[in-house]
């Protein structure tokens, strides 16, 4: 299969048509992104949109068939692409928008369908970031080190020409752990603390499958379903793949303008990518809430699927779906507002999102032939009956459906009285909204991780739990709650998350997808960390 239909480069120019609104012709649209009125856009944004109905490709080449105009720039120059999935459009603008510019795009009624007929006119409007912040790969860790930490954070490097010592990992408890290899790697937020950043596959008995020294910190060390291992690296602010051999193969990064962020990648079988990234803006909070910054700096959440070329095909904004007063404990009237925090991607098994936002305490289910919101659970906005977890979970990390059908995470616990961590598993009944624990643990005594960690289910039933930004570092549980393993890095020194794979074996609930985006879906009742 060809990897795009067709590639055309338009001379855009005042399109003549006449539009019956500056909606009309909506409906021929299940998904278009930026969306109508969308604000705080990216300069470098691509456009991308899939139609109802499949459309006639020659005749999105008609001049004046797609234009797009702008308040500082009258015409812009573009490339128009059709993805391999042949539903997905994306118009790539030849050059940047203007800061602080109105955006039109106009769809005329020379675009038909495979049959001939013309869709319905449609213009829609968006605008452009007015004044750009400075970005950083960081932007997860503000709210949990200080400034001083961040900036020598971002100085950090060793020389990797220099062999320095692997991080000691310590076994403090074995009991017929369950067969696999454990992933880590290990970051200081201290740069006092001696540490040289490391990928760690271990055995359970902490000895060495494969260790390889970076010059950099490095977040989110995991395996992929198609057995390659991916990292985060500070050093190229992107994500890498190495294969079962450990050589490079291949990079991953969010586009339109936007820094990969450290939380999360997932490769789908497809070659297809989840990422996500945090997106500060300036805004002015007066207008929100009484007393508000009115040049406060906002960090927002996208979330991003590239294809195997690395184009954007679908885009979620946070700014587009979830007000700001929707954050749980954020000071409205700080200077700086982490409103979201996103911290983990799930593909659910009907092919929609769900994603864990620590600062919203929520679960957000996402549909991905829209970008429509389907569900929230937990936080302000909660649309679902927590019968037997009152308190539910707060500034939680990680989002995994279950084989199942439960969905799993790690409970931070951080405004828990008393502050206490523990994993957790639910049945969510999708249809009545009635979220039912069925499954939790606790470390006796108490173990709190205040910021990272993950929970994972392995194939024998145990589950995984990496304690974020404290000690102990990991801790494999049965499932009547006896411990199988527990492991130590040194005082100081944290994982983001640890994974463990029995190679091999189908360790999710997410039954492999391919290129189809669902068009419709049913709701069917289940049954029986950066740094944030």
């Amino acid at each position: 299969m060809p990897k795009s239909l067709f590639a055309f480069t338009c001379i855009l120019i005042l399109n003549t048509f006449l539009f019956s609104s500056g909606t009309a012709g909506k409906n021929s649209f299940s998904y278009i992104d930026p969306r109508p009125d969308a604000k705080y856009v990216n300069k470098n944004t691509t456009v991308v949109f899939t139609p109802v109905t499949e459309l006639k490709g020659s005749s999105l080449t008609i001049k004046g068939a797609i234009s797009i105009t702008g308040s500082v720039n009258t015409n812009y120059n573009f490339t128009l692409v059709n993805t391999t999935d042949k539903q997905t459009y994306i118009i790539k603008p030849a050059t940047a928008f203007a800061d602080g510019e109105k955006v039109t795009i106009k769809f005329s009624s020379a675009v038909t369908d495979k049959f001939g007929k013309s869709i319905e006119p449609f213009e829609y409007s968006f605008y452009v970031t007015e004044k750009p912040v400075k970005q950083s790969h960081f932007a997860g860790l503000v709210n949990e080190l200080s400034p001083d930490v961040l900036i020598e954070l971002e100085k950090y490097s060793i020389s990797q020409k220099t062999t320095q010592q692997i991080p000691p990992v310590t076994v403090n408890y074995s009991n017929n752990p369950s067969p696999g290899n454990i992933l880590m790697s290990n970051i200081v937020f201290n740069v006092q603390i001696p540490n040289t950043p490391h990928l760690l596959i271990l055995n359970n008995d902490a000895s060495h499958v494969f260790t390889r020294q970076l010059s950099a910190q490095v977040f989110d060390f995991n395996r992929q379903p198609n057995g390659n291992f991916t990292y985060f690296y500070r050093n190229g602010g992107k994500y890498y793949e190495i294969d079962t051999n450990y050589n490079l193969t291949d990079s991953f990064y969010t586009g339109n303008g936007y820094l990969t962020d450290i939380h999360e990648l997932r490769v789908l079988p497809n070659r297809h990518a989840l990422l996500m990234s945090y997106d500060k803006q300036v805004v002015d909070m007066s207008q929100i809430v009484q007393g508000g910054n009115p040049a406060a700096q906002v960090t927002g959440l996208i979330i991003q699927e590239i294809d195997e070329n690395k184009n954007v095909v679908f885009q979620w904004r946070s700014w587009d779906h979830i007000p700001i007063t929707d954050a749980t404990y954020e000071d409205f009237l700080s200077d700086e507002i982490d409103y979201i925090h996103g911290n983990a991607i799930e593909l659910d098994n009907d092919g929609n999102i769900m994603i864990s936002s620590r600062h919203l305490d929520e679960i957000t289910k996402i549909s991905r032939s829209t970008g429509n919101i389907i569900w929230r659970l937990g936080g302000k906005q909660n649309q679902f009956i927590f019968q037997n977890d009152p308190f539910r979970f707060s500034h939680q990390h990680g989002i995994r459906r279950l084989l199942n059908g439960n969905i799993l995470m790690f409970d931070n616990g951080n405004f828990h009285i008393p502050a206490e961590s523990r994993a957790v598993e639910y049945i969510l009944d999708e249809v009545n909204k009635i979220a039912t624990k069925m499954w939790e643990y606790k470390n006796t005594p108490v173990i709190y991780g205040n910021a990272m960690g993950f929970a994972q289910r392995l194939e024998n039933g145990n589950t995984l739990i990496s304690w974020g930004s404290t000690n102990p570092t990991v801790t494999e549980v049965k499932p009547d709650g006896s411990k199988a393993l527990e492991m130590n890095l040194p005082v100081g020194v944290f994982s983001y998350r640890v994974f463990k794979y029995n190679y091999g074996s189908n360790v999710t609930g997410v039954v492999p997808v391919g290129n189809h985006i669902p068009g419709k879906f049913n709701l069917k009742q289940n049954y029986p960390n950066p740094f944030n």
